[in-house]
């Protein structure tokens, strides 16, 4: 439903409520006139302030089916549609999936796989992103790079990616790319909002050529490469000997302006996620939408009719009656 018609529905709901609420206070009004010696004494008046009293319960009242009326139309899509809106940053991870990622030579000990440590590093970044403002995409790269989940919100899902699935498989057998799988995943992350994207990329390392890479596009604020494997001892796969090339990671930060970390033991560290954990500073602001506002009328109006019956009840009138018991039981006032 649209937000106008809502407003002008629960308008005309108010309205109504209102009309009959003036028509009950007007007959409930001609009532306490009749009574007005015996509930307000020989002064026949209340107090001054019990004149407020019919305007307070009609606006209350009318407040009151105007916010029911208002919340009773968000349902779980709305909900989702605020969440959604929510979101302020994005996390971009590149997950090297070529077939080395398969040796076990990384980790504490030297005997976990390098995707393993890879999953490691990624669910340490996931857990400390705050996932109410935070949509995490991912992508895998071997001979080039191929989107895997756009602006998710169920960590388990990227899990389930980056738990050591063999998504080498899906590609033509070659050499990792990792300059032309960089510049596909700027693509794909270029219509995001400016400097709201960190980009993480986990790898064991490539050739790098002098000459190919593109810049990032303006959504991205920090690129991260995180490297897994050991720098310093290889292990021999298709004839060659494959180990962390850290210094070709190094020199791919500094080309894009990124940040290089060692993976290889552990995680990647919170100062280089400055911008992906950093508080929200729209949260500091107060926003009053239409649902808040709804809350705010209901809980205003339901305190008034609350409350006020107990105040005319204590403190509507001066005259109070004085019971006396005689001894035989009967009461006098």
């Amino acid at each position: 439903m649209l937000t106008e018609d809502l407003i002008a529905i629960a308008t005309w709901a108010a309205c109504g409520a209102a009309v009959l609420a003036a028509f009950a206070e007007w007959l409930h009004a001609r009532r306490v006139r009749r009574l007005a010696r015996l509930a307000f004494g020989p002064e026949n008046q209340p107090r001054l302030w019990t004149q407020l009293a019919p305007p307070l319960r009609v606006l209350a009242l009318a407040g009151v089916v105007w916010a029911l009326v208002i919340l009773m139309a968000f349902e779980g899509s709305s909900r989702a549609r605020e969440n959604k809106a929510k979101t302020t940053r994005h996390l971009m991870i590149m997950l090297d999936v070529s077939p080395s990622m398969l040796l076990k030579d990384s980790g504490e000990g030297g005997v976990t796989p390098r995707g393993a440590q890879a999953a490691n590093l990624i669910r340490s970044v996931l857990d400390r992103a705050p996932s109410g403002e935070v949509k995490v995409s991912m992508a895998c790269f071997y001979t080039d790079a191929m989107p895997l989940v756009t602006a998710c919100s169920d960590r388990e899902v990227i899990m389930n990616f980056a738990g050591n699935l063999p998504l080498h498989i899906a590609y033509q057998p070659g050499k990792t790319d990792l300059v032309k799988s960089l510049n596909t995943v700027g693509d794909l992350v270029k219509d995001l909002p400016r400097k709201s994207t960190t980009l993480l990329v986990i790898s064991d390392g490539d050739t790098v050529p002098d000459s190919g890479l593109k810049p990032m596009p303006s959504a991205v604020s920090d690129v991260i490469f995180a490297g897994v494997g050991d720098p310093a001892r290889g292990t021999f796969i298709d004839g060659h000997l494959s180990r962390q090339d850290s210094a070709s990671l190094s020199q791919l930060a500094r080309r894009l302006g990124g940040t290089y970390h060692n993976g290889h033991r552990l995680n990647v560290p919170s100062e280089m996620l400055r911008h992906l954990l950093a508080p929200d500073e729209t949260k500091e602001k107060v926003k009053i939408n239409l649902r808040v506002l709804a809350i705010i009328v209901l809980t205003a109006g339901a305190t008034v009719l609350c409350l006020l019956p107990m105040l005319l009840e204590y403190f509507g009138s001066a005259w109070r009656p004085i019971v006396k018991m005689r001894r035989e039981g009967e009461v006098t006032v």
